[in-house]
């Protein structure tokens, strides 16, 4: 049985909102680091990329709860809770990660630049098993503000909400990014870096972030 996350004060993001999230994250991720230099070419990285966003956010969405500031879905966050976040093929297949359009996006990848996909995950989980994380904790994934919404404190917003959110069960949020201002952020918002991994196959940097943990 999952965890259940409910935050009343935010827009529940509901299975019908899936084309509306995915749009605002192909938006807001197309420079996405570890991406960028896996994938080159402009057409296989948003390829790749909306491969991974319809992967991971269905499972997201399945054993965690994703939310925005209203029913529009410019932004948006994915929670769930560390207890749910073993991921086995049962689980992304009750998830509905293996969908038609996730398929039919993969088939449109050569089967070396889907392997180089998988290399990618799997290299970044490999690393993340490096990382002292608080347990039990809430993993905040893919934070995402589309441009046209971008700078008017909107992904701010919502992450203070979650902020409290979290306050309000004692209980710590955890998770990483690859930018120098994403990391600033973060830390305006509270958190404090636990520890960081990198890759030189992939060049991405990986900085691992908490929010009200024990060692805060």
């Amino acid at each position: 049985m999952k965890t259940t996350i409910n935050i009343p004060q935010l827009y529940k993001i509901k299975q019908s909102d899936k084309e509306k999230l995915i749009r605002t994250y192909l938006d807001a991720f197309d420079q996405y680091p570890k991406l960028m230099n896996a994938f080159t070419e402009k057409d296989k990285r948003m390829l790749a990329l909306e491969a991974t966003l319809r992967y991971y956010t269905a499972f997201d969405l399945k054993y965690g709860a994703g939310y925005s500031l209203d029913e529009n879905v410019n932004e948006a966050v994915m929670l769930i809770h560390s207890d749910d976040m073993e991921c086995t093929f049962f689980k992304h297949l009750m998830a509905g990660s293996y969908s038609r359009s996730y398929r039919k996006i993969m088939n449109k990848l050569t089967r070396a630049e889907r392997q180089v996909r998988i290399d990618l995950f799997n290299e970044l989980e490999r690393l993340e098993k490096d990382i002292n994380l608080p347990e039990p904790h809430i993993y905040v994934d893919f934070l995402g503000v589309s441009k046209d919404y971008q700078h008017q404190g909107r992904g701010k917003k919502l992450m203070a909400c979650i902020c409290r959110y979290a306050d309000s069960l004692k209980l710590p949020l955890m998770l990483f990014t690859n930018t120098a201002d994403d990391v600033k952020f973060y830390q305006n918002l509270g958190f404090n870096i636990t520890g960081e991994t990198s890759s030189e196959k992939f060049g991405f940097v990986n900085t691992y972030l908490t929010y009200g943990s024990e060692d805060k």
